[in-house]
């Protein structure tokens, strides 16, 4: 009888974990460990990369409960102090891992994602108490993305990056294979730099310009007929001198 107790409960345990999963699918994650001592809604301990629950959590939670719509797109940045590692590798790793555990409990399509690693200052005792290490902003598509019959303009959302999200890509891809009539004119590709504040050099705004200059031979469109060139903005929001404006000649 103990011997048929024992293949029972090998052949319960074998269930569970292989056959059970393959049947039901993974569960996924809904709330982090919790602790009321917690003043933030999501912290992490030091040199740690596992999320901490505290309060408001639970309004924190619900703010990615609307994030289904492609009218916005969503920015996280997860931060690292300089001594939780030896290296600046470790260090933006350990930022990385902080972004992909906030992920575990947060479902936020990649097409509309974009993710960045920051190095913050110390300003309290962060060694022994959790701090916040992941911030998110999201951003309107409309602030982006601005598109014409025959203009269109794409703005790049991070300072020192020359990625924009997919769902932006997608779309001024659509833009060109419905411009398609257009095929044998001249495309202008206009980089544009930031010259507020420390002013941004020509050359971050003909980076700017090859980037969409690949997305538009991706379309389809021939070498020859694509003219760069590059200019400088001062408007008030950053985000619009960080652009690129496509024209048809």
């Amino acid at each position: 009888m103990a011997l048929l107790a024992g293949w029972i409960c090998f052949c319960y345990w074998l269930y569970a974990d292989e056959v059970a999963p393959r049947l039901h699918g993974s569960r996924e994650k809904s709330w982090p460990a919790y602790s009321e001592d917690i003043p933030f809604p999501l912290a992490f301990s030091w040199a740690s990369d596992v999320p901490l629950a505290g309060l408001g959590y639970g309004d924190y939670k619900t703010q990615f409960d609307d994030l289904d719509s492609l009218d916005e797109i969503v920015i996280i940045t997860g931060f690292y102090f300089r001594d939780e590692a030896v290296t600046i590798g470790e260090l933006q790793d350990l930022g990385r891992r902080r972004i992909n555990g906030m992920l575990d409990y947060h479902q936020i399509s990649k097409d509309r994602m974009m993710t960045q690693v920051s190095v913050q200052e110390i300003s309290a005792d962060v060694r022994s108490n959790p701090f916040e290490a992941v911030r998110f902003e999201r951003i309107p598509v409309a602030d982006m993305l601005s598109i014409t019959d025959d203009t269109l303009e794409i703005c790049f959302p991070l300072k020192d990056s020359l990625v924009i999200p997919q769902v932006c890509t997608n779309r001024v891809i659509r833009w060109f294979n419905k411009a398609s009539k257009n095929n044998e004119s001249i495309v202008h590709v206009v980089g544009t730099a930031d010259g507020s504040g420390i002013a941004e050099p020509a050359d971050i705004a003909l980076d700017r310009a090859l980037i969409i200059k690949k997305i538009i031979l991706n379309a389809g469109w021939k070498e020859e007929q694509i003219q760069l060139s590059t200019g400088q903005r001062n408007h008030p929001l950053a985000l619009q001198n960080r652009c690129v404006v496509i024209y048809f000649e």
